[in-house]
């Protein structure tokens, strides 16, 4: 049983569409400095769940979230909670690389220029550090005022975890964050998770049974069931992977 403090904790959270659930009923508790994640078919709401965890979904017309999320103890939909604080505590990657028609330190820099007023010299110290803890440093110093967009897309990936890491968040939610990526840019993004789990909190969806043996510490099941995205089981990564008595994680596993 994991001992870690929990970070992050979920009780009944729902997530509907109009009249439609999307996710329904999941509780979860997820502990420091872990790289926890979340595995199951397409469609069953996983990046949906993600998206809840820092309020991503209020930016959506027409969904609703019911239930609790708490971060060290504290409801995020308490009032008074402000959002755009509780996303610099709990940063997001997504899917495919998002860079700003901007030069590559603007890119980094640009969450925490609208959280914080820095002054120049503690913007050039932060821009520095966002990046060496991206492991993008030694690609970028000599031209940090050029434009992101002539990054290669495993680049612009590490910039935009770059960017992230700027506002100095607890917890990172990635969504398939290598989908988009060549097996070398993969194998940098995994080597990262694994180091930054020890200063973060890693929360990662991910397709790739190969990649959730090789990063994650904890396992989330979220399958089908009536239609409806569901927890299924939770565990460590061989437990949940070997739950030959839950059918759908049964076949989900065969199939990859």
């Amino acid at each position: 049983m994991d001992k870690r403090p929990h970070i992050l904790q979920t009780t009944e959270l729902c997530v509907t569409a109009t009249s439609r659930a999307l996710v329904r009923d999941v509780s979860l508790t997820i502990a420091e400095h872990q790289v926890f994640g979340l595995i199951g078919p397409s469609g069953a709401g996983k990046s949906t769940l993600l998206r809840a965890l820092n309020r991503l979904t209020d930016l959506v017309p027409g969904l609703k979230v019911t239930g609790d999320v708490q971060l060290h103890g504290q409801s995020i939909f308490k009032s008074g909670m402000d959002a755009n604080a509780l996303r610099a505590r709990v940063g997001m990657l997504f899917q495919q690389p998002v860079v700003f028609p901007a030069s590559i330190v603007d890119n980094v820099l640009f969450g925490a220029r609208r959280l914080q007023s820095l002054s120049k010299s503690a913007q050039t110290e932060l821009a520095e550090s966002a990046l060496q803890e991206a492991a993008l440093w030694s690609e970028v110093k000599d031209r940090l005022k050029t434009p992101a967009a002539k990054l290669s897309v495993g680049q612009q990936q590490r910039l935009c975890l770059a960017r992230t890491l700027a506002t100095k968040p607890e917890v990172i939610l990635m969504d398939e964050p290598t989908s988009a990526l060549d097996p070398r840019s993969t194998e940098a993004i995994e080597a990262l998770i694994k180091r930054l789990k020890s200063r973060h909190t890693i929360v990662l969806v991910t397709h790739n049974l190969r990649q959730a043996r090789n990063v994650a510490d904890h396992l989330a099941f979220i399958g089908v069931r009536d239609g409806v995205g569901q927890l299924l089981c939770s565990g460590s990564v061989d437990s949940v992977l070997g739950r030959t008595d839950v059918a759908e994680v049964d076949e989900y596993v065969c199939c990859q």
